[in-house]
């Protein structure tokens, strides 16, 4: 009896850490004092027996349960662990990725690069075009103005050789008049030699041989000078429209380059025209580098001809910043390495950790299984123990009762007084709501009597347009029942905000 007397104490003392055990324990321990005292020791022997069952279940259960909390630290050890992997994997994922961006990254600057010497080319080629443009522009505007002298001079020349003909034909007009009133004068001339043959009058005195010879040679040196002065219109003449052909010729010529140089000048108009669209594409393809590049507020501040050293030096900045940037890309894959080989180790480490766990799992149920069958040797020894633990939990167990008792009480009371105080507040909102319909039927009297003096006002106004010579008494009249309205007003808010 001694013996399971100890076994029992030394078993209960084991499972007096768990609470519900302990309550079953208190239950038991009744029923073996009850036993003891009253029944004969076969039923003393059947209630320890039955308290030992019960024990050694509650001991079995407390094992599957650290068991299955063992267990499910494992699976959760296990999830972590497969969380690493997954992290891992992922981040082997974004270090390739980042490795991939950083390839492309190269291949970007690479081209970059040759597109920026591309670029360097082409403006170089612009440039170059540019002032051989400028040349051609400075070339062709000297020969146009050039053109522009030559067809001035060739207008005035032109002009001046019209009024040279204008001055011969006046001049081959004079002479022919003269030619025909010389060849009039010949005729009446020889109309008088030949009347004056053959005039025969008894009552004239004939003249000598020798008058006649000297009106004849007279006649004759007449005819000769009048020949001579034909001779001379006709050779006259004769250059004159030499001279009228030739300035017509001339004229004609003058026209002729006139149109040739109009021509040329058109071309000019036309290749100024080309250079404009072609300077016009240029500063075009200028403003859109800049915008790609970013410095078009720049470049509209300094102006065109320092535009280009802009995008050259725009240029050299982006290709140093690809070059930080490929710095900056390279020590961030190494840092994405430096970390992939930290969670490598850290892995290791947790795969080293969960097979240390499970050692230890295993060595704690070795250990569990040696200390219950310690426990099963020393349970008498600490059932002592336990009884006196079991007195001292009964008083303890008899204070909180108490305790409870008191509170409950006190909870009763503050029950009541939590309804006393809603009871008030009650009373105090019944209070405040029949408050606010008196507040609400006086604001209604009032509205009424504020619109009665509204409509007072405005049949006042109506008055006023009717007697504008009482106007001023009429206005004072207005404004003091303003006055009063807005005061009433004023007083009624303060007694609503009161209330």
């Amino acid at each position: 009896m001694r013996y399971v007397n100890t076994t029992i104490i030394n078993l209960l003392i084991c499972l007096f850490t768990n609470h519900t055990l302990c309550w079953q324990f208190l239950n038991q321990a009744v029923l073996f004092q009850h036993y003891k005292k009253n029944l004969n020791i076969n039923m003393y022997v059947l209630t320890m027996k039955l308290t030992f069952s019960l024990i050694v279940k509650n001991i079995q259960m407390d094992q599957s349960n650290e068991k299955e909390r063992l267990k499910l630290r494992i699976a959760v050890l296990e999830e972590s662990v497969k969380s690493c992997e997954v992290e891992c994997k992922a981040s082997r994922e974004t270090v390739l990725r980042l490795v991939a961006e950083l390839d492309r990254e190269r291949r970007k600057a690479a081209s970059s690069a040759v597109a920026l010497d591309s670029l360097k080319e082409e403006l170089d080629g612009l440039v170059v075009g540019r002032r051989s443009v400028e040349v051609e522009t400075q070339t062709l505007t000297e020969r146009l103005e050039a053109s522009k002298r030559v067809i001035e001079a060739a207008r005035r020349e032109s002009g001046c050789l019209e009024k040279q003909v204008k001055e011969l034909e006046k001049k081959l007009q004079t002479s022919q008049e003269e030619t025909r009133a010389a060849d009039e004068k010949l005729q009446i001339f020889l109309k008088k030699v030949s009347g004056l043959l053959q005039v025969k009058c008894e009552d004239v005195v004939l003249p000598r041989e020798e008058d006649i010879m000297q009106k004849l040679d007279k006649m004759e040196a007449s005819l000769c000078h009048v020949s001579k002065e034909l001779s001379e219109q006709a050779e006259l003449q004769h250059s004159t429209l030499q001279r009228a052909h030739l300035a017509e010729q001339q004229v004609q010529d003058l026209r002729e380059r006139l149109q040739s140089l109009e021509t040329e000048l058109l071309t000019a108009d036309m290749h100024g025209d080309r250079l404009r669209q072609s300077k016009q594409h240029y500063e075009e393809f200028l403003e859109q580098l800049s915008e790609t590049m970013k410095v078009d507020s720049i470049a509209v501040e300094i102006g065109f001809d320092m535009r280009l050293k802009l995008i050259l030096s725009r240029a050299e900045q982006l290709v140093k910043q690809e070059g930080t940037a490929l710095v900056e890309s390279k020590s961030l894959t190494y840092s994405l390495q430096r970390k992939l080989k930290s969670h490598k180790d850290q892995l290791d480490s947790k795969g080293l950790h969960i097979q240390f766990l499970r050692k230890k799992v295993t060595e704690l149920e070795e250990e569990k299984r040696t200390a219950l069958a310690l426990e099963r040797d020393n349970g008498y020894v600490e059932a002592r123990k336990l009884k006196k633990k079991l007195e001292r939990l009964q008083s303890e167990l008899k204070a909180t009762r108490m305790s409870n008792t008191e509170l409950k009480a006190q909870l009763s009371h503050t029950n009541e007084l939590k309804s006393q105080t809603v009871q008030e507040q009650e009373k105090r909102l019944d209070q405040l709501m029949k408050g606010k319909v008196k507040v609400e039927k006086k604001l209604s009297t009032v509205s009424s009597d504020l619109e009665n003096q509204e409509k007072k006002s405005r049949e006042d106004q109506e008055r006023e347009n009717h007697i504008k010579a009482h106007l001023p008494q009429i206005q004072d009249f207005h404004d003091s029942s303003t006055l009063d309205v807005s005061t009433s007003r004023s007083a009624f808010r303060e007694d609503a905000a009161a209330l």
